[in-house]
């Protein structure tokens, strides 16, 4: 199972809810891809981590990183794209940082949460300059079970989905 979307869109969040209830192994490529100090791994890093946690058999992956998703869509089952408002991204994004000011967040490895101009940018251009790319994407992989999250209660309503079929999830 892979999550993916923009910044604040709550990826994380879910994917932490979503492991715990199907009891998989989760992994944030936020966390496996930054080393303390912002330093980001080399693409050919990125994609060597990718395939080792693709080759397990169950495992559920939170995180864009558009130069791994053909990796992680040519192997997961079921895929998880986020498409919410960015002013809803936007106003997670500024209670993130809020909330672990001066701390690291348990998903991201990098350090300490930090108010970034760049990243506020990309954040808000996110629905125009990344969004059609991975929509794209996905559409090369027409068998994969595919579930759009467009609004606060589309969240909510796959949640208690899960939470009821829990086993069978890929028949949602």
């Amino acid at each position: 199972m892979i999550l993916i979307g923009s910044p604040g869109s709550g990826k994380s969040t879910m994917s932490r809810e979503l492991a715990r209830i199907l009891n998989l192994k989760l992994y944030h490529l936020d966390n496996l891809f930054w080393s303390p100090g912002w330093i980001m791994a080399s693409r050919e890093e990125q994609i060597e981590i990718t395939k080792e946690l693709i080759q397990e058999d169950e495992w559920m992956i939170d995180g864009n990183y558009n130069g791994t998703l053909d990796l992680r869509l040519e192997r997961a089952d079921f895929v998880v794209l986020f498409d919410l408002p960015r002013w809803l991204c936007m106003i997670r994004i500024f209670k993130r940082m809020i909330q672990y000011r001066n701390q690291q967040r348990p998903d991201f490895n990098a350090g300490t949460e930090r108010f970034n101009w760049e990243f506020i940018k990309y954040v808000w251009a996110f629905r125009k300059s990344k969004r059609p790319a991975i929509y794209e994407k996905i559409s090369q992989y027409p068998e994969k079970n595919v579930v759009l999250l467009k609004k606060r209660r589309d969240v909510d309503v796959f949640l208690q989905k899960i939470r009821v079929e829990q086993h069978d999830f890929r028949a949602i």
